[in-house]
Formats: C-alpha cells, structure tokens, sequence
C-alpha cells in the first residue's frame, strides 16, 4: 500500500471516528431507585464522586440517599415521625451529607445533618418550625434555610464547630424572604432574596460584607444565585439566561447563554476549575469558558437510552450528577469524564 493511500484510509478513519469520541465524552452511571420506584435525582458530588439526593419507593414516598461506587445506593433514613420523608441535597468531601426531613406531617420539614450513620435535627431559628439545608463545605459550615418567631424565612448557616449553632443572614433591605443556597470553603453563601422592590435577587453573603445583592443582567428581571465556588465566583440564573457573577469589586454579571433551540437557561452549580453546570430547555449542560455551553446528550454514547434533564453538580474531576430519563422513568446519574 502507498503512503498516500495509507494516509487517505488514515483521514477518512479519523473524520468516521471523530463524531463517536465527541458522543464519548463522558461514561455514565445510573444511580438507580429504591426497591419498587421509578425516581431518583442526584442532588450533589463530592471530589470522591459520592452523590447525595433522593430516591422514591414503590408508595411514592422519599427518602435522601448517599450513593457510592462500592456501594450504590444507601439508605440515608428519616426523622422517625409518621411522614417517614426525607431528601439529601449536600455533601462533602468526608461524606457528610445534608438536608431535610419531615418531623410530622409532608410539610413540616427540619433541616438535618446525616454524619457517621447518624441523623441530627439541625433545627431552626428561635420560635421557628421549618428549616432546610442546603450545602455543607469542608469545615461543618452549612448553608440553608429557616423561619423564625416573626415567621418570615431568612438564610442561614449552622456553624458546627465552636458550639456556633444557627445564624440567621438576614434579607435584602426590604426583604422578607431568603434561602442560602451553596457554600464555600470560605464561609461565603450564595442564595437568593427578595427585595423592597418585591422583585428576587441573587445575593453573596460574607463573613466581613454581610449580604450583598448581585447584579441582574441588563435587561433581566430576577434573578437567583446557586453555586458558589472556592475563590467566590457565582452562578445561577438571571432572568432567562444562566449567568455567572464574577468575584471583582461589583460582582460583575456575564451571561452564559443558551443551547440552541433552548430558549432559557440557569446554572446550578460550578466547580474549581472554571466549568458550570445546569440546564437550558430542559436539557443538561456543562460550560467552560473554552468549549462555552454544551448538550451533555451529545456528550454521552449515542445508544446510551438516556436524555439528560438537569445537571445539579459538578466536582473538581469533572464529574456531574443531576437526574435524566431511562427507559421511562427518572433517574440519578452521574457522568465521569473519559480520556480522549
């Protein structure tokens, strides 16, 4: 055979080829269900790629799972009360993970702290009844929300350590509501809020700043904060578009856009090196200022059944949990990057 032939049969191989390793970017995993149910999501990842999140029984009822490779799905439990519901939407990187549970009747949720085969009722703000967390970091601090004896629900963190308890950060000015979202390392809370202007506001809270509204894109109105990375950059949605706040002086707004036909976008989490994850027409995306927004559907094999709906977390390998459909139902997964 000639060289240039062998080069020919060589070019024509690649451009064959070169549409499969795009649809392989990632390998995914399903997270599965509880025995006799068809629904689950995968709220959160942590650097182990151990997710949190839900799962359904054959009643339809919930309880919040961690799930790992060696393990798959474990039982995370509920607050021994008559409802027997609960939902894990944190964790980190030692494994503890974070959410609510019903203490009565559905609706009566407190948050709660699933630790060494353990759950703990966080409880609320003083004179309150209803509490969710939402996100742990590294040190115990965990970001969430709660009401209290005026009723109205506030953002908060419990600090574990220190004997810290629960902290309330407040509303916007002229706010009556807010939730912290995500933390970070740093004790920095995203999360969102309204506002004297009755219109939501994506808001950073700091240790030294206190709670500081973050700009809507030009234009948008709404907007809520999601994820929060470790040097205290933002994500989330502003108007209809995912957006992703900078950690300059004024917390400068860029927009991340949409999939094409998607018509409307938000972000819901970010990690370390720069990438976002969310979901836009109802499809999951990952960005990354390289490759900018991307179907994950057209990062999985082509015959792998799924279709990716939303991605809730992305960890610092890269790998992304969130939920998609299966064979009819809705499932977890998480995606793991593959070598090109």
């Amino acid at each position: 055979m000639t060289i240039s032939k062998r080069f020919a049969m060589w070019a024509s191989s690649v451009l064959i080829l070169a549409p499969l390793v795009a649809a392989q970017s990632y390998r995914i995993t399903d997270l599965g269900t509880f025995p006799g149910g068809a629904v689950s999501q995968g709220n959160a990842v942590n650097v182990q790629g151990e997710v949190a999140g839900y799962a359904r029984f054959a009643n339809y009822n919930a309880h919040g799972f961690l799930w790992t490779e060696q393990t798959g799905l474990i039982d995370l439990g509920a607050i021994p009360r008559e409802s027997d519901f609960s939902v894990a939407q944190g964790i980190n990187s030692l494994g503890e993970v974070v959410g609510y549970s019903d203490y009565n009747d559905l609706g009566q949720e407190n948050a709660v702290l699933w630790s060494q085969g353990t759950i703990r009722n966080l409880g609320t703000l003083p004179g309150g009844n209803y509490s969710q967390a939402n996100s742990i970091n590294d040190v115990g601090q965990i970001a969430g929300f709660s009401n209290g004896t005026d009723v109205s629900m506030q953002a908060v963190i419990w600090n574990r350590q220190g004997g810290g308890g629960i902290q309330s950060l407040g509303t916007l000015r002229g706010g009556y509501y807010s939730q912290g979202i995500a933390i970070n390392i740093a004790g920095q809370v995203a999360g969102f809020s309204n506002a004297a202007d009755t219109q939501w506001h994506g808001f950073i809270w700091t240790p030294a700043g206190g709670m500081q509204e973050l700009p809507n894109l030009p234009g948008a109105v709404g907007a809520s904060a999601n994820g929060i990375d470790d040097v205290g950059e933002v994500v989330g949605g502003s108007g209809n578009y995912a957006v992703l706040w900078h950690n300059d002086k004024s917390h400068t707004a860029e927009s991340l856009g949409v999939l094409p036909g998607g018509g409307w976008s938000s972000a819901f989490a970010m990690n370390d090196v720069g990438q976002v994850v969310g979901w836009s027409g109802y499809a999951a995306f990952v960005w990354s200022r390289e490759k900018g927004m991307q179907e994950l559907n057209s990062l999985i094999p082509n015959n792998s059944g799924w279709t990716l709906t939303m991605a809730t977390s992305i960890n610092v390998r890269g790998q992304i949990t969130g939920e998609g459909d299966i064979n009819g139902e809705q499932h977890g997964f998480l995606l793991t990057p593959v070598a090109q």
